[in-house]
């Protein structure tokens, strides 16, 4: 059996989330943005059916974060009203609670993606969520570790946002698995330069949940089949999406990784620090066994490109956040990748569950104590080193 306890105050997080009452959007988001998203939390609040529980998944959902810290206002409360749901001082108060040294800090999956489009609302809520994740970071620099959100529609936008950031003391920035930087390939050298700022500050490239909105061109495949696209809820502790849904969302980042370690990308930026968060991690194995194939095919175009198998770039630069229903252990002792795997909560999503620590002790039972420390702690330094 697993001991978590030496691990406690010593875990590292690689995914929470800001989850904002609505009447507290404009400060996530900034004013223009944060109106538009607060009257979509509200509308999405009013379509839910008026019955016994709804007061309830209210209150808990969209209400005020709440002050006092324990178990069931830590782990059970879900959304807004979750102790440290959107305040600074309150999430370092949730992370001691939760034994959490430091963790990532991602703005909600709303926002995300309306900051990934191609418009000036979009470009308005990347603004205004990164102004918010700098003074955010502040409060404790060391263990808040606020990601930036970056629009790669147009490289010199991007290149600007990125350099700002990096000014500001931040140093993790998400993507969109699904956006073709500047309309072009992520390992075409007109990237390079977005590369080079991050590896030259130690920075951290980061695909999440949300950035493969608008990779599958149809939204028909799954239309009028109830059991794979149906709506989903806001009650607690609800289904991670749908069916479709999760069997799908893999892609976009499959591609994007494919794309940027057959493009040479980690060999010519080998320090560059990537981290996969929130989109499964079953499918990472089965990639590199893959395209160490797909390279053995190709291995005289690719000469001079690559120096080692993709499979070994994934094990050196990539992190990836399983969820914890996913059988770690079993795939850890089939596949190998051990060093790539790290703890994530979600935290105060609820597809994160409630007891995350726990349910990832079980899983990884069977890898010893020693791989559980490098699962909670050790994998993850490489993608959120220590400041100076």
């Amino acid at each position: 059996m697993i001991d978590v306890t030496p691990f406690l105050g010593k875990i590292n997080d690689l995914d929470t989330h800001i989850t904002p009452a609505p009447d507290f959007y404009e400060n996530v988001a900034g004013t223009e943005a944060g109106r538009f998203y607060a009257e979509m939390c509200r509308k999405a609040l009013d379509r839910l059916p008026d019955d016994e529980h709804k007061s309830d998944t209210v209150a808990e959902l969209m209400g005020a974060e709440a002050s006092q810290f324990n178990d069931h206002t830590v782990w059970n409360l879900k959304g807004s009203g979750a102790a440290g749901a959107y305040t600074s001082v309150g999430r370092l108060k949730a992370l001691d609670y939760m034994g959490v040294n430091r963790a990532f800090v991602f703005a909600d999956p709303a926002l995300m993606m309306g900051a990934f489009s191609n418009t000036e609302l979009g470009f308005s809520a990347m603004r205004g969520w990164n102004d918010y994740a700098v003074a955010f970071s502040k409060t404790e620099p060391k263990r808040l570790l606020p990601v930036a959100l970056i629009d790669t529609h147009n490289i010199d936008v991007a290149l600007s946002e990125t350099k700002r950031m990096l000014k500001e003391g931040i140093r993790a920035f998400v993507i969109a698995s699904s956006v073709p930087p500047g309309n072009g390939s992520p390992a075409h050298p007109n990237f390079d330069p977005f590369w080079a700022l991050l590896q030259e500050a130690n920075a951290t490239a980061i695909l999440h949940a949300g950035g493969e909105q608008g990779f599958i061109a149809s939204e028909a495949w799954s239309k009028d089949v109830e059991h794979l696209g149906f709506e989903t809820s806001f009650r607690h502790h609800g289904e991670p999406g749908n069916t479709y849904m999760m069997a799908s969302f893999i892609f976009s980042p499959q591609n994007f990784l494919a794309t940027i370690i057959l493009g040479g990308v980690f060999e010519r930026f080998p320090r560059l620090r990537f981290a996969v968060v929130e989109l499964g991690s079953v499918w990472f194995a089965p990639l590199g066994m893959h395209l160490d194939h797909v390279a053995r095919i190709f291995r005289h175009r690719l000469k001079g490109v690559l120096s080692m198998t993709p499979s070994e770039y994934m094990r050196r630069n990539i992190r990836i956040t399983p969820y914890h229903f996913e059988p770690v252990g079993d795939m850890i002792e089939r596949l190998g990748f051990g060093e790539c795997y790290c703890y994530s909560s979600d935290f105060p999503h609820p597809e994160g569950g409630i007891t995350p620590i726990q349910n990832f002790a079980k899983q990884i039972e069977r890898l010893g104590q020693s791989n559980a420390e490098k699962f909670y702690i050790s994998n993850s330094e490489w993608v959120m080193p220590t400041l100076a």
